[in-house]
């Protein structure tokens, strides 16, 4: 029998621990105290608003026992009680219910943090068939839960981390100081032992220049040792650097991660593609915490464009749904909605779309419709922001971020069109799964009615090209719009050609410098079967960071910067992100394309193996799904497939073969 989990007002628990991680950024800055010059770490707030849980909660369920049942309620508030078939109790307390029907009720009150409910039994023990009730008329909603709290002693307002303790690889004198080098990015803990008391300056670095640049460094900290002891609070570092002395100190880090499962692999005879699809998954797993974070060092926020990309990533890693989950309600935040997710249109779509893409991976319904009235309360702030005609016009407190790059900014940005037009697609489908044919209907017309008018006014015949605005008669071309148009199948086979020649290839058009836009890049090229781009670029780009000394993917890369200048962004010589979660795109692509695993019906019920060695001679690799995993080699000789699930096909040119449960398939060529 499943053990009882710990149980809440649907959304509290992910909107507590967001409230907490949105607020720990810090940045150092230059203070005067008293007399003395001193660089410090100061609170840097987020750009959006934080909402905190809801601080009471009323969940009920009723059902009928076969036989008699004894339950108990424990609760991390005093303020609560449980009711039962109208009899009031409070926490700790043994209930013995007779066979028959029974109303179980769960109240209670925690400022600050949120109440929440742990009920031992069978039929009534505490778990996701409780609902809400008395919400301000709000529809009845299944209680928030998760996997992580299964245990009385559990505490909710703690997230659930491992530690483990690094010593330093490397100790030395540098600069009339000591630099430790921990030999890779890191995020956790500084810990200082056997120290003499007062008062030391730690300068970190996610490089090696960073570090020793005292008065630009991102992060520093006052250790302040009493009786020989300092620790302090979770950082991203490789490096610390302690100035004017020239005595070692015994530091270390405790290493700060979620416990994820990475079940898949992959492995080429490019040992460099090999040595770059580690760094990714290391990028990738650094990142992933309370939800997945943009990067570790300078925002640790969540940005819901960087994870949109997450999910996929880790759809291709771990396959851990409750990171998606708990992401996804971060995300949206609580009533009202009054702007943009991250103050960002083209992030409130992405987020629209996450759901339907969760479910074609997951096959998770239970979630979909618990989310289901948050989309359509999302959906209802679009619309009320879009123009008269239906399409996205940039409101006076919009960001549009899509990449960072120059557009024309003057009117309607064609890519938010395109993403917008996706966001109605997965609002479509989500509707008919949960039974609202007639949103199903209307998203889906709105979704024909934007395609169409994308071709109609966005597509510049002379550029064969779709332009960046019509308004405004400059017919600028960028590569997003054009990106989308192939990836998400937004207009015709002849005018996708034309895009491959005139933006695709065009080495006149401004290339892409984020891994985040190369994400969207190398999906579409992949999906036309253009594997060559794909791997010219994991060498060219992503190898090129590696050949820099890269133990983790940077936020944006330019080639033709040189040294520091690498770790220059947004006006500061050290904020570049050296560990940002966008970067790790390869482990999709290659997962997706190469293994070629993929979902055709959700929740792999159905699903393909369509494997290319690109510019390989041999690749080997596993790719998680939710029943079991799916294991792919392939040379130039023969192709096999290993797979833990039914429902399977091996798709080689127009030849398909069925892919039994838990036996090899093998086809030589």
């Amino acid at each position: 029998m499943r053990k009882p989990y710990w149980i809440w007002h649907p959304g509290a628990f992910e909107l507590y621990h967001s409230m907490l991680l949105h607020n720990r950024r810090t940045s150092a800055k230059t203070v005067e105290v008293g007399k003395e010059i001193k660089r410090i770490s100061a609170y840097y707030p987020p750009m959006w608003r934080i909402d905190c849980p809801c601080h009471n909660a009323e969940l009920m369920k009723r059902a009928t026992v076969d036989k008699e049942e004894v339950i108990e309620l424990f609760s991390n508030t005093e303020d609560c009680a449980i009711r039962v078939d109208g009899k009031k109790y409070p926490k700790n307390v043994k209930i013995t219910l007779a066979p028959g029907e029974h109303t179980v009720e769960l109240m209670g009150f925690k400022a600050q943090t949120f109440p929440a409910f742990y009920v031992t039994g069978d039929v009534f023990k505490s778990d996701r068939t409780y609902i809400t009730y008395n919400n301000n008329n709000e529809p009845n909603r299944h209680a928030g839960w998760s996997e992580l709290y299964r245990e009385p002693e559990d505490n909710v307002e703690i997230f659930k981390f491992s530690y483990k303790r690094l010593d330093p690889v490397l100790i030395k004198k540098e600069n009339g100081g000591i630099l430790y080098d921990f030999g890779k990015e890191v995020f956790g803990k500084i810990v200082i032992e056997n120290a003499r008391d007062g008062e030391y300056l730690l300068s970190l670095g996610e490089s090696y220049e960073e570090a020793l640049d005292t008065e630009y460094c991102q992060i520093c900290v006052n250790a302040l040792v009493r009786n020989g002891e300092f620790t302090f609070v979770p950082v991203a570092l490789r490096y610390i650097f302690v100035p004017k002395t020239d005595t070692p100190l015994d530091i270390f880090l405790d290493f700060e991660y979620l416990p994820l499962e990475s079940r898949a692999s992959f492995s080429c005879d490019d040992e460099l593609v090999n040595r770059m699809w580690n760094v990714c998954k290391y990028t990738m797993l650094l990142n992933s915490r309370e939800g997945f974070f943009d990067g570790i060092k300078r925002d640790r926020w969540v940005w819901s464009g960087d994870a949109y990309q997450s999910y996929f990533v880790n759809y291709y890693l771990a396959f851990d749904k409750e990171i998606v989950k708990r992401t996804i309600r971060m995300l949206r935040g609580a009533e009202p909605m009054l702007k943009h997710i991250n103050t960002i249109s083209d992030y409130t779509f992405y987020w629209l779309c996450s759901i339907w893409d969760y479910y074609f991976y997951t096959g998770d319904k239970d979630f979909v419709c618990d989310i289901y009235p948050d989309m359509l309360s999302v959906l209802s702030f679009v619309e009320g922001r879009l123009s008269p005609d239906g399409m996205f016009e940039r409101k006076p407190d919009d960001w549009v971020f899509m990449d960072w790059s120059t557009f024309d900014p003057a009117g309607p940005i064609c890519a938010e069109q395109m993403v917008l037009c996706k966001a109605y697609d997965g609002v479509s489908k989500c509707a008919a799964l949960v039974g609202d044919e007639k949103t199903a209907v209307r998203a889906e017309k709105q979704r024909d009615y934007i395609k169409e008018k994308i071709n109609e006014r966005y597509w510049c015949e002379d550029k064969g090209a779709f332009v960046d605005d019509y308004t405004t008669g400059r017919e600028n071309v960028t590569r997003h719009a054009n990106i989308f148009a192939i990836l998400f199948d937004l207009t015709s086979e002849e005018r996708k050609k034309k895009i491959l020649e005139n933006v695709i290839y065009n080495k006149e058009i401004t290339p892409i410098t984020t891994p985040y836009f190369e994400f969207y890049e190398l999906d579409a090229m992949c999906r036309i079967g253009d594997f060559k781009y794909m791997t010219d670029m994991l060498h060219s780009y992503w190898g090129a960071m590696l050949d820099l000394g890269a133990t983790t993917i940077w936020e944006e890369f330019d080639p033709t910067k040189k040294g520091i200048e690498h770790y220059e962004m947004y006006g500061g010589k050290y904020e570049k992100s050296l560990c940002h979660a966008w970067g790790a795109s390869p482990i999709y692509l290659l997962g997706k394309y190469a293994l070629g695993v993929y979902p055709t019906c959700a929740g792999y019920t159905e699903y393909e193996v369509k494997p290319s060695l690109m510019s390989f001679g041999k690749i080997e690799g596993t790719v998680p799904t939710p029943k079991g995993n799916v294991t792919v080699k392939m040379d130039k000789e023969r192709v096999s497939v290993q797979s833990e699930l039914e429902g399977g096909v091996l798709v080689l040119g127009d030849k398909r073969y069925r892919i039994e449960k838990n036996k090899e398939l093998t086809v030589n060529f």
